[in-house]
């Protein structure tokens, strides 16, 4: 999700980044020691970004020292700070029956011969929280105090900031009570806190297993992003890798606040060195319409197959990665979080204008159907 200059100025580079910038050094092979080592001595692990494009240039900013400098400065929002937006009317979803079937909605593509859809992951949000045994308020680092942004956003990430209620869960982003000291964040300092769910490991730190990976399927979210100058929608996918071996990164959704017609998709391998954009630019889409997707709840879905990546929204195919030599083959994690003010954001001049505002993404379920023998 990242850029040359830094995902500048007025219009799109050439290649943007990763979210996830890659290291500019080696991680170390025993990654538990590492961040052991990092939270003991209170060193920041920077992600050098090397990439000449835009949008993360990711940190692990999670990192342990960062997250223990002030805990008690990651409470709620500020008094001061508009009220975060109430809830939309409950969505009505997909209908169960789709062409792939398989469970709830099923993958808008039919499996293929010999072959059926199946639902191997779903969280519905129909309770009043999310199933903390399938997913997580935190990064993939996360060693006991969650994790701060990356890009150098503002939020600090906190499991206050996802509600559940009505069927959706909320990932709000809202100002913190008081700034939350991490070298992670823009200028330092942490100045919101906001929600994230992922399905990584709860403790990095604690040789526990990731909550949820797999290998290859049909991945789908539904949600209503906010359109507002400054806020971030990202929904992506990480290799399951405890060495923090990010060799690709397949990005189903970056969405700038300001622009709420163009959704970025991409995917980036050999290392996150090449990528492979479905954008040409600003109101591009591939084949899908360019429209104001923030009106109402849309589907964003990306197929990964072993010699296909397609990503989908709202059922419609938008384009296709089709070099099977590099699409990831091991297992994957998957994020889905809203970010505030980043390096992407700041560079294109879209970033965060008034620093009082409170925004959700609101998340109808998140889902991963995976093709069986039919028999």
């Amino acid at each position: 999700m990242l850029d040359t200059a830094p995902h500048r100025s007025a219009r799109r580079p050439t290649r943007k980044r990763p979210l996830l910038t890659r290291p500019g050094v080696a991680w170390p092979v025993a990654a538990v020691l590492a961040i052991a080592i990092v939270a003991a001595l209170g060193l920041v692990v920077n992600w050098g970004g090397r990439h000449p494009a835009p949008m993360a240039a990711w940190v692990p900013n999670g990192d342990p020292a960062a997250q223990a400098a002030d805990p008690a400065a990651t409470g709620s929002a500020s008094p001061s700070a508009s009220a975060a937006p109430s809830a939309s009317a409950s969505p009505s979803r997909r209908p169960t029956g789709g062409p792939g079937g398989g469970g709830p909605g099923g993958p808008p593509i039919p499996a293929p011969a010999g072959k059926r859809w199946t639902l191997s992951f779903s969280e519905e949000f129909n309770g009043t929280d999310y199933d903390h045994s399938k997913l997580t308020p935190c990064f993939d680092w996360n060693a006991g105090d969650c994790t701060a942004t990356f890009n150098h956003g503002r939020e600090y990430y906190q499991p206050g900031q996802v509600r559940v209620s009505g069927g959706t869960a909320k990932l709000v982003a809202a100002p913190a009570a008081r700034p939350i000291s991490s070298p992670a964040c823009q200028g330092g300092s942490c100045t919101y806190v906001a929600g994230l769910l992922s399905t990584a490991r709860r403790n990095a730190a604690g040789g526990q297993p990731y909550l949820y990976k797999f290998t290859y399927g049909f991945v789908e979210s539904r949600f209503k992003f906010p359109a507002t100058q400054g806020f971030f929608t990202a929904f992506w996918m990480l290799p399951a890798d405890p060495s923090y071996n990010y060799r690709n990164e397949l990005d189903i959704l970056e969405l700038l606040g300001d622009d709420p017609s163009t959704m970025f998709m991409t995917y980036h391998y050999n290392n996150r060195d090449q990528s492979f954009p479905v954008n040409t630019g600003k109101h591009n889409n591939g084949a899908c319409p360019v429209k104001d997707y923030s009106k109402e709840f849309v589907d964003m879905a990306v197929d990964w197959e072993p010699d296909h990546i397609a990503w989908y929204i709202d059922g419609v195919k938008c384009a296709q990665f089709t070099d099977a030599s590099h699409i990831e083959n091991g297992p994957m994690q998957i994020i889905l979080h809203i970010m505030v003010d980043n390096d992407w954001q700041r560079q294109w001049n879209v970033g965060l204008t008034n620093p009082t505002l409170s925004r959700q993404l609101e998340v109808d379920y998140l889902r991963v159907y995976q093709q069986r023998p039919a028999s």
